[in-house]
């Protein structure tokens, strides 16, 4: 699996829609535009690159983008993201029933947290 996969699967995961600068900018110009946008929920996703280092990115919460995509407000990075990895909100670990990201699944389709793996 791609790490650029891997980033999104944990994001979708842990309910976060990551967005570029280009997003920040285009939902910046939407709550200016429309004041009563101030639901759309802005967070952060923790993650460590391929240099080891910790890192920051930017994001909606997936509930946000869902909602910006049912209002026909959300633009092709959210879209893109939503179609591809909005499912992801429903995996659970088999054996706690978390929903912390998936860190192996057996043969047979269960899946496990790393705490559980």
């Amino acid at each position: 699996m791609s790490a650029t996969k891997r980033f999104y699967e944990d994001c979708a995961t842990a309910g976060r829609c990551p967005i570029g600068q280009e997003t920040w900018d285009y939902l910046d110009k939407l709550e200016q535009a429309d004041p009563t946008l101030d639901w759309i929920g802005y967070t952060e996703h923790d993650y460590t690159g391929h240099d080891g280092r910790p890192y920051v990115a930017d994001c909606i919460t997936m509930e946000s983008a869902r909602q910006l995509l049912e209002e026909s407000l959300a633009n092709g990075e959210i879209a893109a993201f939503v179609e591809c990895f909005g499912d992801y909100r429903a995996v659970a670990c088999t054996d706690c029933g978390c929903h912390r990201p998936i860190a192996r699944v057996s043969r047979h389709g269960e899946r496990f947290c790393a705490d559980c793996d």
